[in-house]
């Protein structure tokens, strides 16, 4: 558990970097089972039992590499027509792919680890293949190198054809490769896809409850819950969290990134299209897949720490990841990972009077002190910034191969992450929160988030004869949000109240069950399947003290004695979810497919899809897509699709509903609010007119061009147009206790909320994406490449959800969830990176540019001025640059690394203000909130550097 001590101490702060100079000393010492190993491997090359059936080269390759367990990139486009020889018996990787090419035309070498790269001969290459060839894990000639064309990875989403690279696919598809994530010196999975992949945004906000935990992952600018992940191709759980508090992605859930560490991931495939159709329910934006890492053989050890330049927010991870075959022909990778960050601290002075303000505004200006503690008050008394955070994560990969090109297989993934967050600082003379014989100079409570996640896939694949294949599997997991609440009270138990509480859970479990048929013909590829779902969603209470209402009243404040003051019930920070808030919910549905892939020519392309699901609480869908491809010519190429798609209401959608404390701008003044979120069947809802959930409609169209205009230079860029219906928003603040004041007894909850079909919305943008290998000296590489995103969305003029009835003056949709839709991420993002390697040494220099977004407080009406509202927050651009090196002798690689060179902050921020004031001769402040609060799309820590080691073996 993470301690919450006030500031660790400096020995601890710096312990990372103490264990990460012991680790480094083991990197420079041979290991002498590595070493005997090695000669081993040296004696006795690996055999592998291969079992290749006569079929086309390009079919051949793709069975080849699932039971090599490598990975397959294509430079030139493979024939399909082309067919090979059997191949059965025991051979090593090398011989093997010898005797698929042979006379083929094509040659091959490995690129990278456990990656194979096939190209055409050509009149220059005149040794023998088998000179050329590389053993597995070794590291490829400088003269292969600096010939490398632009490398075109097999993908496996948004196409269920075999051995179809990202450029021949109808829909835009990016990868990003192990080497690519590490490149970032970032060590979260959402940040790294944040600064490779302009579409992608992981937007930071602060004091947000367990958004501060799990961040909001949204893909062309839409809410998190509108893009698909899966794992290995399987879908995943997502959160049990729901975003409620004024973020990025509020009123909606999604997949917890980070869950999945970095050090275990082999490949990210990010399909940037509508895909509904294709995988069912969510991947309205896109879908996200996560590949875990599955080599043979070997496996390595990496170590990394490193801090901002304010010297704070220490990131210490060390892994390890390990593959090897525990029978022959089969693969078992384990992957282990621990983390801890410390929180980092932006947060203003505070420039309230902390003790007796006598007759004077607590926080306002020109204040003289009444107490002589105020001289001597710490007024940095806030922690807004990156949270504390240790996490332990396992995952394993296992695939049994077995007659011809059938296996089983198993995967799973667990995480363990205990995260520390704060609220607002409570001050002695706010008399009904705080108990001053507990907390005599105020509080700041703590919430220790535990999440736990975990998640296992069982199934096979079985070739059954004449091409045709079935993939039979079972996933089933869940996550599960623990508030737990520190260094607080329940104030109305007065002194007899306790300053740690359980306030309850969230947990959510889902099963899958997929059947998928596919059959491959020469020029035509049919898949269909059908799915079962099951999704059970709880809410568990805390324990009572971290709700009830003690009713106790606080008679020690100035002028208490003759007007006590009621202490307010439930723990400060996080009123605990009570046994009415409970909820124990169940729902399935079953969906069945088609798809069918089509080469009506060489130059023609053809993907057809549809999908039908039905859904025990809302009832049916039919979706369709349909795709297509054409070769314009040798070097150009069009894409596009049209598809509709819908998104389910989530289970936490559906029956989330809590009680607790959020501060809003009321008149320039950030206020509290005791705010209620009540379920679509609460009886407070049906007497408002809420109307009960209906799932999300969208239709998707897209547009696009490849161009290879030389040969080491590839261009896409790619027009889509998103429209949504119905989409699902949390209401605007509702007043409960001058309308139903009963609940208002009952809950506490002074207002409301309510999650509702909204508005329809529309999101146009434009994606670009340049790729350029630049031909140099031997044993040199330079890539250069540029990729950039331009998203709007914009809510449909006459598509907002009428006024409540019975309730004056009051719109379900407020200007500022209006804003949270429109505004509040970035307009626009471009990626510029260099990426140049010479022998042992590279070098990494990226540019990122987070373009401007508008943020608003309260009302949303005011441009300038004392009580402005509204700010427009101006695009930055983050330099990142990274130095490695590597002992080859010694299999280790040294990184040195700076994210955010220049040390670049948002924009100072003017607007939704808390506890700005000045007291004479002590303090004069605008606020604690020097950066946006509201969100940040790449945080407000500034700049920071990191040290990384890498051992092989």
């Amino acid at each position: 558990m993470i301690s919450t001590g006030a500031r660790l101490p400096w020995v601890r702060r710096h312990m990372a970097l103490f264990a990460i100079c012991a680790i480094m000393l083991s990197f420079f010492i041979p290991l002498p089972g590595a070493q005997a190993a090695s000669n081993q491997a040296g004696n006795a090359p690996l055999l592998l039992h291969f079992s290749l059936r006569k079929q086309p080269l390009r079919a051949a390759l793709l069975a080849f590499s699932q039971q090599a367990g490598i990975q397959l990139i294509y430079v030139e486009e493979v024939e399909t027509e082309k067919e090979i020889d059997p191949l059965d018996g025991q051979y090593t990787v090398e011989d093997a792919l010898s005797l698929l090419l042979r006379d083929s035309g094509f040659e091959y070498e490995f690129s990278k680890e456990n990656t194979v790269t096939v190209r055409r001969v050509t009149p220059r290459e005149a040794t023998p293949p088998a000179q050329e060839t590389l053993p597995l894990n070794s590291t490829p000639a400088s003269s292969s190198e600096n010939a490398e064309a632009f490398i075109d990875e097999v993908i496996s989403v948004g196409t269920r054809g075999r051995g179809r690279t990202a450029l021949q696919t109808p829909v835009p598809v990016d990868t990003i490769g192990g080497r690519d994530m590490m490149t970032t010196g970032e060590t979260e999975t959402g940040r790294i896809l944040q600064f490779l992949n302009p579409s992608f945004n992981f937007s930071t906000s602060s004091i947000s409850d367990g958004t501060d935990a799990v961040k909001p992952a949204t893909l062309r600018g839409l809410n998190p819950d509108q893009t698909l992940v899966l794992v290995n191709g399987k879908r995943r759980h997502s959160s049990a969290l729901v975003h409620v508090n004024t973020s990025v992605g509020r009123g909606a859930t999604g997949v917890d990134m980070n869950a999945i560490p970095p050090s275990s991931i082999k490949q990210i495939e990010i399909l940037r299209d509508g895909a509904s159709a294709q995988y069912g329910s969510s991947a309205i934006a896109g879908v996200i897949n996560i590949i875990l890492k599955d080599q043979q053989e070997g496996g390595s050890l990496t170590s990394s720490w490193g801090q901002t330049y304010k010297g704070d927010g220490d990131i210490f991870v060390v892994s390890a990841n390990y593959g090897f075959a525990p029978l022959p022909r089969a693969r078992l990778t384990l992957s282990a990972e621990y983390r801890n960050k410390q929180h980092s601290n932006r947060a203003g002075l505070s420039g309230c009077l902390q003790y007796d303000p006598g007759d004077q505004e607590p926080c306002s200006f020109g204040n003289l002190a009444v107490d002589p503690r105020e001289e001597s008050f710490d007024r940095r008394n806030f922690r807004i910034g990156e949270s504390d955070s240790e996490q332990k994560t396992l995952l394993l990969n296992l695939s049994l191969p077995y007659h011809d090109n059938s296996e089983l297989y198993l995967f799973g993934t667990y995480s363990d992450r205990n995260n520390q967050s704060t609220g607002f600082f409570r001050r002695a003379n706010e008399y009904s929160r705080t108990v001053i014989e507990i907390f005599p100079d105020g509080y700041l409570p703590l919430l220790n988030a535990g999440i736990r996640d975990f998640s296992v896939t069982a199934g096979g694949r079985w070739d059954l004869g004449d091409d045709f294949y079935l993939d039979s599997s079972l996933t089933t997991g869940g996550n599960r949000f623990q508030f737990l609440i520190d260094n607080s009270l329940n104030a109305s138990f007065g002194v007899n109240s306790p300053t740690s509480a359980n306030a309850g859970a969230l947990k959510l479990h889902q099963s899958t069950v997929n059947l998928d048929v596919s059959k491959y013909l020469d020029t035509t590829h049919f898949a269909f399947g059908l799915e079962w779902h099951r999704e059970h969603y709880q809410i568990v209470p805390g324990e009572p003290v971290s709700y009830a209402d003690g009713g106790t009243l606080n008679y020690t404040c100035p002028g208490c004695d003759i007007n006590p003051v009621p202490y307010a019930a439930g723990f400060q920070l996080f009123k605990g979810l009570s046994p009415a808030n409970s909820a124990d919910e169940s729902r399935t549905n079953i969906a069945i497919y088609a798809d069918m892939e089509i080469d009506v020519s060489p130059s023609l392309l053809l993907n057809l899809a549809t999908r039908f699901e039905d859904y025990s609480d809302f009832g049916n869908k039919l979706i369709a897509k349909l795709a297509t491809r054409y070769q314009i010519s040798p070097g150009l190429a069009a894409r596009g699709s049209v598809s509709t798609g819908f998104r389910a209401p989530s289970m936490q959608q559906k029956f989330f509903n809590s009680t607790n404390t959020q501060f809003i701008e009321v008149n320039g003044r950030s206020v509290s609010q005791e705010r209620g979120t009540f379920r679509t069947d609460s009886a407070v809802a049906r007497a408002l007119g809420i109307p009960a959930l209906k799932p999300e409609t969208s239709t998707n169209l897209s547009l696009g061009f490849i161009a290879t205009p030389l040969k080491n230079l590839t261009i896409t860029a790619d027009y889509y147009l998103i429209t949504i219906r119905d989409r699902i928003a949390i209401t605007g603040s509702i007043p409960i206790e001058e309308n139903f004041p009963e609940v208002t007894e009952a809950t506490g909850a002074t207002d409301g909320q309510f999650f509702t079909n909204m508005a329809d919305t529309k999101t146009e943008g434009v994606d670009l994406v340049v790729h350029y290998d630049i031909p140099l000296a031997p044993g040199q590489k330079l890539r250069l490449s540029l990729a950039a995103n331009k998203t709007r969305t914009r809510i449909k003029e006459g598509s907002i959800a009428s006024p409540l009835e019975g309730v004056d003056n009051l719109q379900l949709f407020s200007l500022q969830d209006r804003a949270i839709i429109e505004d509040w991420q970035p307009s626009s993002r471009v990626n510029i990176a260099l990426d140049y390697t010479n022998g042992p040494w590279s070098l990494v220099l990226r540019n990122n540019m987070h373009g401007a977004y508008t943020v608003c407080e309260g009302s949303c009406t005011i441009l300038s001025g004392p009580d402005q509202n509204i700010q427009e927050f101006s695009h930055k651009w983050l330099t990142d640059i990274q130095l490695s090196y590597s002992l080859e002798k010694l299999s280790s690689k040294i990184t040195l690394g700076v994210n955010n060179l220049f040390n670049v902050y948002p924009d100072i921020n003017l607007i939704g203000q808390a506890r700005a004031g000045s007291i004479a001769g002590i303090v004069e402040s605008p606020g604690i909130f020097t950066y946006p609060r509201r969100s940040a799309p790449f945080g407000i820590n500034g700049g920071s550097y990191y040290l990384r080691l890498v051992k092989n073996f």
